[in-house]
């Protein structure tokens, strides 16, 4: 889910490159489809550049500094794009067709060599290694069955080399309890106007948030679903996973998670 169109302020982004990641077998993907040709539209107040920044800073705090790096849940690749600046030589995989045909438009638009793939997050083969993964945009909320996330964490872990960082973010269950989905730009001047509405289910701890689009007349809809997972959870599975060393920070911060955090970033090396 990307509510993070709503504002550019880091403490309050409330955003993800979304349900591209397979969340169960039994779910049926409505994310990312339609929107799928406006979405840079759509995400152009996103900090995209402090995002790289802020990165870079947690590879530094690793005392990492890769070469070849994995997007996982790419979208339309604008971190592969901002990354290439550095200097990295990037590949992203997506569950979203629909996403890749627009990187993979992009990247050829600015003559940059990055490799994308379609592919769940779970399953994915690049058939090689890479210094370094990273996931953003709270992707991996987007995975409501714990299993599947499992799987997916290991399937990452098989694609960076003994030694390197992954490093990804997700939204708590506080994002979801106060509303922080509940969005929408009506302003008739915009070129896409939208209107989200998230329903959250503290037994299950998924929120469901149906997202209504209005673009030259036409009106579409998609839903999306994410699960909060706790910190005890996520650790349990980067351990099982071969990952050691996690480390977990307030987002844009090396300061530990607070009790009002409503974004985490997790960093771990591959035993």
């Amino acid at each position: 889910m990307d509510p993070l169109f709503r504002t550019s302020d880091p403490e309050k982004i409330r955003s993800s490159e979304d349900q591209r990641i397979n969340p169960s077998e039994d779910q049926e993907i409505t994310s990312f489809t339609s929107v799928a040709p406006y979405y840079d539209e759509l995400m152009k107040q996103v900090p995209y550049r402090m995002w790289v920044g802020y990165y870079l800073l947690l590879l530094a705090h690793q005392n990492a500094n890769p070469k070849r790096i994995l997007d996982v849940c790419c979208g339309t690749g604008t971190m592969c794009e901002l990354l290439t600046e550095e200097d990295k030589e990037m590949s992203g995989v997506d569950l979203s067709s629909e996403m890749i045909r627009e990187a993979k438009k992009k990247a050829g638009r600015k003559r940059q060599k990055i490799r994308y793939e379609v592919g769940d997050a779970a399953y994915f083969d690049m058939g090689e290694q890479y210094d370094a993964a990273f996931s953003f945009f709270d992707s991996l909320n987007n995975i409501l069955d714990a299993d599947h996330l499992q799987k997916a964490f290991h399937q990452i872990a098989k694609h960076v080399v003994p030694g390197g960082s992954f490093i990804f973010d997700v939204n708590t269950s506080y994002a979801f309890e106060n509303d922080l989905f509940d969005q929408e730009n009506l302003k008739k001047g915009n070129a896409i106007r939208y209107q989200w509405r998230g329903d959250w289910d503290p037994e299950t701890r998924i929120i469901t948030v149906t997202m209504n689009f209005w673009k030259s007349g036409n009106e579409f809809t998609e839903t999306h679903r994410q699960r909060a997972y706790t910190d005890e959870e996520l650790r349990g599975m980067l351990a099982n996973a071969g990952f050691i060393d996690v480390r977990a920070f307030h987002s844009y911060s090396l300061n530990p998670p607070r009790h009002k955090s409503d974004r985490v970033h997790y960093c771990a090396i591959r035993g």
